[in-house]
C-alpha cells in the first residue's frame, strides 16, 4: 500500500524531472521563444512621407517586425504567400507607389539565384537591400545583380541602377515591373580575364531563360485563342 508520504516522494521526483527537463530544454534551445507575427494585406499601405512614396505587397502575408527608420522600411522575418521567406528587407521608396508581388530563390550545388519582383507607379526612385551581407552581396567574379525592367529587358548597371558594396541596390526612373536579381555561381573560380560573356554568362543564361519563359506563355495563350475561335 502506498503511503502519503510515498505519493509525496514520487511527486516532488516528477517536479523536479520536469523541471530538468524545461531546463535542459531552455539551454539547448535558447533562441525558442514565442513569436508573434503581424499578419498583412494587399490593402496596407508602409507609407514613407517624407519621400511621397508608399509600399504595399500583392499578396496576404506576414512578418515578425516592421521598422521605420531613416525614411525607409525593414521588414524582418518576412513571408508573401507563395514565396519563401526574407529574413530581412530594407525598401524605401522616392516618388512612387511600390507594389512587392514575389520573393524567390533556388539554391543548388552549382549557383543560387535570388530574385525580387515589384511594380511600380510613377517615375521615382526605390532603395532596397535583401539583407545578405556585405560579403554575399558584393560583386566577384562569380557573383553579380542583374536588374530587368519592363518584360525582358536586363539593364546594365549604371544605366538606371547602381550597386554598393553591402548590397544597397538603388534603381531610378524604373516604371512598371521590375526584378532584382542576384546570382552566385559556385563552380566559377577567378574569370577576370575571361571574355564579357562568359564572366556574365550566369546573368546571360537566366535573362534567356526568363525571354523563353515569356515566349512560351505568349505561344500557350495564342494556341488557347485559336482553339476557342475554332
Amino acid at each position: 500500500m502506498v503511503t502519503i508520504s510515498q505519493s509525496k516522494v514520487s511527486a516532488g521526483i516528477a517536479i523536479i524531472v520536469m523541471l530538468i527537463i524545461v531546463f535542459i530544454f531552455s539551454c539547448t534551445f535558447p533562441n525558442l521563444q514565442a513569436q508573434t507575427n503581424i499578419f498583412f494585406s494587399p490593402s496596407d499601405n508602409f507609407s514613407i512621407p517624407a519621400y511621397n512614396g508608399t509600399i504595399s505587397f500583392a499578396v496576404n502575408g506576414s512578418y515578425s517586425k516592421a521598422i521605420f527608420e531613416n525614411d525607409s522600411w525593414t521588414f524582418m522575418n518576412l513571408n508573401l504567400n507563395g514565396s519563401l521567406p526574407i529574413q530581412d528587407l530594407d525598401f524605401s521608396a522616392q516618388n512612387c507607389n511600390v507594389t512587392i508581388f514575389s520573393y524567390e530563390a533556388v539554391n543548388t550545388t552549382t549557383f543560387n539565384i535570388l530574385r525580387l519582383r515589384y511594380v511600380v507607379e510613377g517615375r521615382g526612385i526605390q532603395t532596397l537591400n535583401l539583407g545578405l551581407g556585405s560579403e554575399e552581396a558584393g560583386l566577384s567574379a562569380n557573383a553579380e545583380w542583374s536588374v530587368i525592367f519592363g518584360n525582358a529587358v536586363v539593364v546594365d548597371e549604371g544605366n538606371g541602377w547602381n550597386v554598393s558594396n553591402n548590397g544597397t541596390l538603388i534603381v531610378t526612373g524604373a516604371s512598371g515591373n521590375v526584378t532584382i536579381a542576384h546570382y552566385v555561381f559556385l563552380a566559377f573560380e577567378n574569370n577576370s580575364n575571361l571574355p564579357y560573356y562568359q564572366q556574365h554568362s550566369v546573368a546571360i543564361i537566366a535573362a534567356i531563360g526568363f525571354a523563353l519563359t515569356i515566349i512560351i506563355a505568349v505561344v500557350i495563350k495564342v494556341r488557347a485563342k485559336e482553339d476557342r475561335d475554332e
